[in-house]
């Protein structure tokens, strides 16, 4: 690629995260529905025709948001996480813990669950099996290890141990944000700590 062609995609690029970080910010200030393209495009400093050139339409726009929260909540999750030897069980307790919260503390992740994705989103389902793979994929190293190593019960399943708790995790996020109230809810967090310390307790030897 020459110099200058080098230069128009770096631009294009550049421009492509431009409307993606405003359409984040007035996603989460505004909610989709009340959320215009025309503002999208003043607040990214382009020009309507660029944002559809970009997207063929506003839902696709969200769909790119959709994606890009998902991928920062796996990150933050696997990052924020550590297991070591005698705190095993509370680790696969954190995995919970530190997604849900990573949830409850993004205004636009909320936002989206608040409303329901599914409803909103095309092919949203496969983000969320995309997700429900990479959380079981955290969990069955250490629920094996631990198994091994005799810090956890023995004759643990890990593989449906695993499972279950990536659907008492889903249930919750669908419990707390997508309820009848909509958005975290007032016992949300001792929902989750009554959760963390069932699966804790369950794991142990």
């Amino acid at each position: 690629m020459s110099a200058a062609g080098g230069g128009r995609a770096a631009a294009r690029e550049r421009r492509h995260l431009r409307i993606l970080d405003a359409a984040e910010e007035l996603f989460a200030l505004h909610g989709f529905a009340k959320t215009t393209v025309d503002e999208i495009a003043k607040r990214a400093g382009v020009s309507k025709g660029l944002v559809y050139d970009h997207y063929d339409s506003k839902e696709e726009l969200l769909r790119a948001v959709w994606s890009s929260q998902v991928e920062v909540w796996m990150r933050e999750t696997h990052s924020r996480v550590k297991v070591s030897e005698g705190a095993i069980a509370d680790a696969v307790g954190d995995v919970l813990a530190v997604s849900v919260r990573h949830a409850r503390d993004n205004p636009l992740l909320g936002r989206i669950l608040s409303q329901d994705p599914g409803s909103l989103i095309p092919h949203e389902r496969d983000d969320v099996a995309a997700f429900g793979r990479f959380y079981r994929g955290l969990l069955e190293p250490a629920l094996a290890h631990g198994v091994k190593s005799g810090e956890l019960r023995r004759g643990l399943d890990v593989d449906h141990t695993a499972e279950l708790i990536w659907l008492m995790h889903f249930t919750l996020i669908r419990e707390i944000f997508v309820g009848a109230a909509g958005g975290w809810r007032s016992d949300g967090e001792d929902l989750l700590q009554a959760a963390i310390d069932l699966i804790v307790a369950g794991l142990r030897a």
